[in-house]
């Protein structure tokens, strides 16, 4: 299907000046239409099936009401062949602007591997970017970036840690894939902890000089941030600051929005053994202890991009 482009378009000269322009709202009003359901195989060869909306809204794993979105996995039933899950991907690519995502919960457990994040269709040729990621028991949020060979980052400016900084997926002395990474040292920024301190909010600036990921918890939400307007530049510095060596816009295209939970597959289920989880194998826990994953979903009260 054709999908719309919405170019975020930058001045020549980076300004820091307020985001004027709401160019798409996801609310619980509106936020399965304007998302696809996606039900292929998984390319992280998670142990999944993703479902389409028609089978998801009769059994109950996504749901609207009045101010939040729910978007879940089956755990009731035993998954031989892989748990039933979603991926959703949005029907608008966006190229530039500024990501707010506010959300109440977050899947968590043992087997599973959700994410909040955008990429384009050439990947890695048009980039990727991992907002919220994380496995298993994880309590600290990873932010990374996957790029074709030519772009890196200092890995300064930021209050994260830097794991990595070359973005190349095929980055000498990296893991396959690895990219370039930061994590959040705060334990209320994934996982339980950030379930339990009832959320909060993920902001991600993407202009032609840097890509920059905030959080706020719940309690330290700027207010500019969830009204109209908001501006970046009062907000102090950020996780991560994605600058220093790359080519932004050569290296970033045309982003989708993708919400997803995969289980197992190329990084939770490589780690399993060391993940603290029960058992020795993280397929055989995912498949046979179905009430395990009642926390594998998201609560979402919006998801907003802007421009300025």
């Amino acid at each position: 299907m054709k999908f719309s482009i919405v170019s975020l378009v930058l001045a020549a000269t980076i300004t820091e000046a307020a985001y004027t322009v709401l160019k798409e709202s996801y609310t619980p009003a509106n936020f399965f239409s304007k998302f696809d359901f996606y039900t292929g195989g998984d390319p992280t060869n998670g142990f999944v099936k993703f479902i389409d909306q028609t089978s998801a809204q009769s059994q109950g794993l996504i749901k609207t009401n009045t101010d939040s979105v729910y978007i879940g996995v089956d755990f009731k039933n035993a998954a031989p062949n892989g748990r039933q899950s979603l991926r959703l991907e949005s029907k608008t690519r966006f190229q530039r602007g500024l990501i707010i995502l506010d959300l109440t919960h977050m899947p968590t457990g043992c087997g599973t591997w959700p994410a909040f994040w955008t990429l384009g269709d050439d990947w890695p040729n048009q980039g990727e970017i991992d907002i919220i990621e994380g496995v298993h028991l994880q309590t600290k949020n990873d932010i990374t970036l996957h790029t074709s060979n030519g772009c890196s980052t200092s890995g300064t400016g930021q209050t994260g840690t830097s794991v990595t900084k070359n973005c190349f997926v095929n980055a000498p002395n990296q893991s396959n894939n690895q990219g370039c990474g930061n994590e959040d040292p705060r334990t209320n920024s994934y996982g339980a902890g950030f379930n339990s301190n009832g959320g909060g909010v993920y902001a991600t600036e993407w202009n032609s000089g840097w890509i920059k990921v905030w959080f706020f918890p719940r309690n330290a939400i700027p207010a500019d941030a969830l009204s109209g307007n908001p501006e970046p530049l009062k907000w102090g510095n950020p996780v991560a600051n994605f600058q220093g060596g790359c080519d932004i816009d050569s290296h970033f295209k045309n982003h989708k929005i993708v919400l997803d939970v995969t289980f197992c597959g190329d990084w939770a289920g490589n780690v399993w053994s060391g993940s603290g989880c029960p058992g020795n194998s993280c397929n055989n826990y995912v498949a046979n202890t179905p009430a395990a994953f009642s926390e594998a979903y998201w609560n979402i009260k919006s998801l907003k991009v802007w421009s300025q």
